[in-house]
């Protein structure tokens, strides 16, 4: 028979302590902040509430998010470096208006200004040509 200081129980373990010195751990204090968790709908669009839960949606490294303001027009693109640090960026929706199309403004010129630069074109043609002729006939003159 095998002589045992203390009695054989299994594999169960006796409490050597006295009561006195279990401690029980303290209860775990609730933040006083509650965040509130990101709504995605089947769309795979994300929905927060504000900017502040946008700055704190976590993005894993390499990677980027896009998160929509359910409470105003606001967009923010949520991205995350290869080493993991956030930067995001903030884009306010704005509505394009349709504006009519503008057409070009053609000018026209009026016909009696029209009819004053070819009068002074056939004058300057005019005197071109006269000036050749008289050119012409000065060398003429000179080879006789």
């Amino acid at each position: 028979m095998i002589d045992v200081a203390y009695p054989y129980y299994g594999t169960y373990m006796p409490n050597f302590y006295p009561g006195s010195y279990q401690q029980t751990p303290p209860p775990v204090q609730q933040t006083t902040q509650q965040y509130q968790t990101p709504l995605t709908n089947q769309n795979g669009i994300i929905w927060v509430p504000n900017e502040q839960a946008a700055n704190d949606y976590l993005v894993a490294p390499n990677s980027a998010v896009t998160l929509w303001n359910s409470n105003a027009p606001v967009v923010y693109l949520k991205q995350a470096d290869a080493s993991g640090k956030p930067s995001m960026k903030v884009y306010d929706l704005v509505e394009r208006t349709q504006r009519p199309v503008q057409s070009p403004t053609v000018e026209y010129a009026p016909l009696s200004r029209l009819e004053a630069l070819e009068a002074r074109l056939n004058e300057l043609t005019a005197v071109k040509e006269s000036s050749k002729a008289a050119k012409r006939t000065t060398t003429k003159e000179d080879a006789e």
